[in-house]
């Protein structure tokens, strides 16, 4: 491929380059090729920008799943970004520029990750600036931003919920922001990417009263967006793209009732998630694995523990595609790789102290936002 790609680039006319290869076949060459070859040929001729940047080139290569990466956002005392490819030592690295730059009083927490797009919300202590999300491709370093204030009237409400995910129904990425407020009712609006389109969905049944917390971290799956939330128990809250309505999941019953700082929710695969519980013995931490087994069944099972006792305290990260998953050992503070069906540890990398927490989430290379302005400040209609 690299070297029919070459002799393309000896061709000087682009008439010569439709006789020489059809515009199909080459559509096909370049989506299987690197992100950065790819950028490199927009500059060939006007042919291959414009091809490129199309919606359909854009989607066509971003479902190709060859090049797999997580997604790392090391928090606490560093607020550092970077992808690290999903190989078998995780050892292909890359930092990454954030496209925002943080002043005191500013606080930035991930919404999602998926088919290659970053939603982050800012919020923000400057009364000048407002409270906003950016949506960041970090393989081609563009974003843009959108203010929290296009979607409802802000003012005192109690409770809301963010969540981002991309549809690949309708090959478009969503932007779900939820209020809720004291006298049960609920504010909903769904945000388009690919339209610049603010929906706001009507007759939703739901009532969420308890608790003041705004729940941010989500996880997409199938076309639903998955919370951890608290009424008179925990349980899960889903809101499906098909029918637009929020529902509820059960969790296992030993989980009802625990403190949900030690819960967290995971996608597993293409169609399942899992909840991962935190256990403390003595001093150290464990990890508990429940895996939906059948969506809105209520059925869970339980997938391992991770981290035993002599390891020191430890917490799943995120699961890989050879079907470990990634932890963080805090005591001799490393990222490593947990095998479910042996109990095996394989040290991957090690972090600065044990005081840094690291997110991490699955994430492909993706040309979306490529074909729109860098760094821009957009209102939805």
């Amino acid at each position: 491929m690299c070297r029919l790609m070459a002799s393309i680039f000896k061709l000087k006319r682009t008439d010569e380059m439709l006789e020489y290869l059809p515009e199909e076949v080459l559509i096909q060459i370049l989506c299987r090729l690197p992100l950065k070859s790819i950028l490199k040929f927009t500059c060939v001729c006007k042919l291959w920008n414009c091809i490129i940047k199309t919606p359909h080139f854009i989607s066509a290569f971003s479902s190709n799943e060859l090049h797999r990466y997580f997604f790392l956002r090391h928090s606490y005392y560093s607020n550092q970004y970077s992808l690290r490819f999903d190989n078998k030592h995780l050892d292909h690295y890359l930092p990454l520029h954030p496209p925002f730059h943080q002043v005191d009083g500013d606080a930035f927490h991930m919404v999602g990750c998926s088919n290659g797009l970053v939603c982050l919300y800012c919020n923000s202590r400057n009364h000048f600036i407002y409270n906003h999300f950016i949506i960041w491709n970090p393989s081609i370093r563009k974003s843009l931003r959108i203010p929290e204030a296009s979607f409802f009237c802000l003012g005192l409400s109690s409770k809301k919920l963010f969540g981002f995910g991309y549809d690949s129904r309708t090959s478009d990425y969503k932007l779900l922001v939820a209020r809720f407020l004291f006298d049960s009712t609920c504010e909903v609006t769904l945000y388009s990417l690919s339209s610049n389109y603010r929906k706001k969905i009507k007759n939703v049944a739901c009532k969420y009263r308890q608790g003041n917390r705004c729940l941010i971290d989500s996880s997409f799956v199938d076309g639903r967006f998955y919370w951890l939330i608290t009424k008179e128990k925990n349980l899960v809250l889903v809101f499906d793209l098909r029918d637009e309505m929020f529902g509820e999941i059960s969790l296992p019953e030993c989980l009802e009732y625990v403190d949900m700082s030690y819960l967290k929710l995971k996608a597993v695969g293409e169609s399942s998630i899992a909840i991962i519980h935190q256990n403390k013995w003595d001093s150290s931490y464990e990890s508990d694995i429940w895996v939906m087994k059948e969506y809105n069944s209520g059925a869970w099972m339980k997938l391992a523990t991770v981290g035993k006792r002599w390891s020191g305290s430890s917490t799943v990260l995120e699961f890989r595609d050879d079907g470990e998953v990634l932890v963080q050992f805090y005591n001799t503070p490393r990222l490593a790789s947990y095998n479910i069906n042996n109990g095996r540890i394989k040290n991957l990398m090690a972090l600065d102290s044990n005081y840094e927490r690291v997110l991490a989430y699955r994430h492909v290379e993706s040309l979306a936002l490529l074909d729109k302005g860098n760094d821009i400040w957009i209102t939805p209609r």
